[in-house]
């Protein structure tokens, strides 16, 4: 009989954290959103600086900087959709709207996600879109060498994300997030995605954990949801 999984199952966000006034929003807050800040303009700045210069080739190369220029913007406008998403403001929509989002944008494009098995269809509430994003593209980070980011599971009770590929790991701040450990007092652009994923799952009421195969691989992170 085979080995059952075991969880790593995620402690609550709000333990240990001191109250605010309604006012003023904790400190922790205020540097999470920075942070957020921080990688939406990063992940868009190369993008908008391939636009400027493109258009301003346009009178010496024609056709071919246009191209370039219409090429940039779309990734522009993707990127900015995405990220959009990622903040909160998608609202419910179809699981195949919420995956559109990141194709081209997981694993900086090396991977894609496989949802086959699921309906593509069925509608994911509002509060669970953020995290679902997240979640798929940590399972990008979570492939150095590209693959696939498979989804099983129901949308309404609890998703698997599984990351498939060369040297599959999740990162090391996702663990910790999943954990519940203490916030890094100086959190790098790299562990924005855990923070925002922690976050966004305990204001949508979703539980994270990881269960854990016996043997080797990357273990599937479970979203389980309405907990």
């Amino acid at each position: 009989m085979a080995e059952a999984p075991q969880r790593i199952l995620s402690q609550p966000m709000t333990q240990g954290m001191s109250r605010a006034m309604p006012s003023v929003p904790p400190l922790s807050d205020l540097r999470l959103a920075r942070l957020v800040g921080l990688r939406l303009c990063h992940d868009i700045s190369g993008v908008a600086g391939t636009v400027g210069n493109a258009l301003e080739l346009l009178d010496g190369a024609g056709g071919e900087a246009a191209e370039l220029a219409v090429d940039a913007a779309a990734v522009l406008r993707r990127r900015l959709l995405l990220w959009r998403a990622l903040l909160g403001g998608q609202g419910e929509c179809a699981l195949g709207t919420v995956l559109g989002l990141a194709a081209g944008e997981i694993a900086g494009g090396r991977a894609s996600a496989d949802a086959a098995s699921l309906d593509a269809g069925i509608m994911v509430a509002e509060e669970v879109v953020p995290v679902l994003l997240t979640a798929v593209l940590l399972g990008g980070e979570a492939l150095p060498r590209g693959g696939v980011v498979r989804l099983v599971g129901d949308a309404h009770r609890e998703m698997a994300v599984l990351p498939e590929g060369p040297r599959a790991a999740w990162p090391p701040a996702l663990l910790r997030a999943v954990a519940g450990a203490p916030l890094p007092n100086e959190p790098t652009g790299r562990e924005v995605l855990p923070l925002w994923l922690a976050a966004t799952a305990a204001a949508g009421s979703v539980r994270l954990s990881l269960a854990m195969p016996p043997g080797e691989g990357c273990a599937p992170l479970l979203l389980t949801i309405g907990e």
